[in-house]
C-alpha cells in the first residue's frame, strides 16, 4: 500500500456517509471495483486488448453490478435498476456512488484527470441533475448516438430523482489493467467553479485489496 493511502475512512467519507458504513465503504469499493476487473478477465483471459476497451467503456456492466453486491447490504443502502439495463446504482445515505474508470496507470491519480473528460452519458446526466451547476467543456468529447443508452439512462435518472431529498453525486474513479488488475481506487466529490467548470472538491486514495496469490495446482501422479 502506497504511504499516502489512509488506512481507515477519512475524515470526509465518515461525514458523507455516516460512522456505521464509512469503514466497510472504505474497503469494499475496491474490493467490489477489483472483483469487476477479475471477473472480465477470467471470463475472456485471452482478449486482453479487447479487455482494455471493455473497462474503459462506460456501459461495462460490472462495476455497477459489483458495487451493488458490495454496498448494496449496508446500512441506509438502497439499490437503484431497471429492467433490462446495464446500470444499477446504489445510493447510501443521501449519496449515489457511480463507478468511472480513469486510466490504466497506477502513477495517475484521479485528481490528475480532468473531470468529466471521458464521462459516459449516465454520469454526465446525473451531475446535471444532481450535481453542481455546469457548462460543458471545451475537452469533453461529445458521445456517441446510442438510443439505448440513453432511454436506459433517462429511466434510471427518473428513478432517483424520486428520492428525497435530492442526493448528491460521488465518484467510484478506478484505474486497471487486464495484465495488472485493479491499480488505484479513488472516491471524490465535483464542485463547480466560479465560470462553470468542474473540478474536485474532495477526493481519497482507497487501500487496495492483497492481491489474490493463485492456489498451487495439485500434482497428480499416474
Amino acid at each position: 500500500m502506497r504511504p499516502d493511502v489512509l488506512v481507515g475512512p477519512s475524515e470526509w467519507v465518515v461525514e458523507q456517509f455516516g460512522d456505521k458504513v464509512a469503514g466497510e465503504l472504505w474497503t469494499r469499493v475496491p474490493e467490489a471495483l477489483s472483483t469487476a476487473i477479475d471477473r472480465e478477465v477470467n471470463a475472456h483471459p485471452a482478449m486482453t486488448q479487447t479487455q482494455e476497451r471493455v473497462l474503459a467503456n462506460p456501459r461495462w456492466p460490472l462495476p455497477y453490478e459489483e458495487l451493488v453486491l458490495f454496498l448494496g447490504t449496508l446500512p441506509g443502502a438502497e439499490i437503484i435498476s431497471v429492467p433490462k439495463s446495464v446500470y444499477q446504482l446504489v445510493v447510501i445515505n443521501g449519496h449515489v456512488v457511480v463507478p468511472w474508470c480513469y486510466g490504466q496507470s497506477a502513477q495517475t491519480s484521479m485528481r490528475d484527470i480532468e473531470v468529466g473528460r471521458s464521462f459516459g452519458r449516465l454520469a454526465r446526466e446525473l451531475l446535471r441533475r444532481f450535481g453542481p451547476p455546469w457548462r460543458r467543456s471545451q475537452a469533453e468529447a461529445p458521445l456517441p448516438l446510442d438510443a439505448v443508452d440513453e432511454r436506459e439512462v433517462a429511466k434510471i435518472c427518473a428513478a432517483i430523482a424520486k428520492i428525497e431529498p435530492k442526493p448528491e453525486v460521488v465518484i467510484a474513479g478506478y484505474a486497471g489493467d487486464a495484465h495488472l488488475g485493479l491499480l488505484r481506487a479513488c472516491l471524490g466529490e465535483i464542485k463547480s467553479t466560479d465560470n462553470g467548470h468542474l473540478s474536485w472538491s474532495h477526493l481519497d486514495d482507497l487501500p487496495l485489496p492483497p492481491p489474490v496469490i493463485p492456489r498451487p495446482r495439485r500434482m497428480q501422479f499416474p
